[in-house]
């Protein structure tokens, strides 16, 4: 859940300024701050989540416990829990980006999950210790479907700039996939296949360090000493080809710097593998999608790199 707060200036300070400051004063005033103040009869608990987007979590109590039981010391949960941040209009965007996609196709969505379960086996998703992060996960699987000589996926945001506009007001967003027409793929291939070739272009065909995983438009195929990219002029968008040599011009962001590893975000431009800058866990991923393709080719069978039963009756514990 995300609260748009619309930054404007009172005083020659911004609404966020302003929101500070008045929360310093009612804090030495009232020796406690807004948040500390916050308070909701049905909110069992709240966790500040620090990161770059802070993100509050609320837990919700137990609608359906009686109010004695809720007027307990340690209220009952019911444990539906929700996160708030605020002006994170990114999210906004990529989520409904994300949600797209999905809908393309019926294979978009088993196979996220299956490579995610594949990669968190594997110890290679989480970007707290320096791997890839389930966004990042995503973002390649959909690269992927998206560069096939027969393509799974098109380019949303090249075909349906209405929807997908960077620039476009966070109010015009659409809030349900409905807005973007079916997409019918000549591509046949099964989950597995598409599995399989997941694991062969990320271990024999992706230049890591010559190549970025991109979604928002899909260049033709060039020499890997060259990056192609778009760039709008005017009301149209124009293909560019220069060479890595010129593009590490461009790459100012700290996200990009030293990075071994560049999945773009789709709106911000931001590398959302920038975790991934140890070149022991850079080797560490790419050895684990070359054994994991190897093993999978070998064998046709998805419990050769992946214990599924094991994990079903994990899942089915945790219900």
């Amino acid at each position: 859940m995300a609260w748009v707060i619309l930054l404007t200036v009172i005083n020659g300070r911004s609404c966020n300024d302003n929101l500070k400051r008045h929360n310093r004063e009612y804090k030495r005033n009232n020796n406690k701050s807004y948040s500390e103040s916050f308070f909701l009869a049905y909110i069992a608990t709240t966790e500040l989540i620090k990161a770059k987007v802070p993100i509050l979590r609320f837990r919700e109590k137990d609608r359906f416990k009686s109010k004695q039981s809720i007027s307990k010391s340690s209220p009952s949960s019911s444990n539906v829990e929700f996160d708030l941040n605020i002006n994170n209009t990114v999210g906004i965007r990529n989520t409904f980006l994300l949600k797209s996609y999905a809908n393309a196709d019926v294979r978009v969505r088993p196979l996220i999950l299956v490579i995610k379960k594949w990669a968190r086996h594997h110890q290679i998703n989480d970007a707290s210790k320096g791997t890839l992060s389930s966004y990042t996960l995503v973002l390649m699987v959909l690269h992927y479907l998206q560069i096939l000589n027969e393509p799974v996926l098109p380019s949303l945001q090249r075909d349906h700039p209405d929807c997908f506009d960077p620039l476009l007001e966070i109010d015009s967003v659409p809030e349900r996939s409905t807005h973007v027409p079916p997409y019918i793929s000549r591509n046949e291939s099964s989950l597995g296949e598409l599995f399989l070739g997941f694991l062969r272009y990320y271990s024999t065909q992706f230049r890591y360090l010559l190549s970025v995983v991109v979604l928002t438009f899909l260049c033709p195929a060039s020499s890997s000493l060259v990056l192609c990219f778009w760039l709008r002029g005017g009301s149209s968008w124009n293909q560019h080809v220069m060479s890595v040599r010129e593009a590490t011009a461009f790459l100012k962001d700290k996200s990009w710097a030293n990075k071994l590893i560049g999945v773009e975000e789709p709106f911000d431009g931001k590398n959302v593998a920038r975790a991934v800058y140890e070149k022991a866990k850079f080797n560490a991923i790419k050895a684990q999608f070359a054994e994991s393709y190897q093993n999978l080719l070998a064998k046709m069978d998805l419990n050769s790199i992946l214990p599924v039963k094991t994990i079903m009756e994990h899942e089915s514990q945790k219900r």
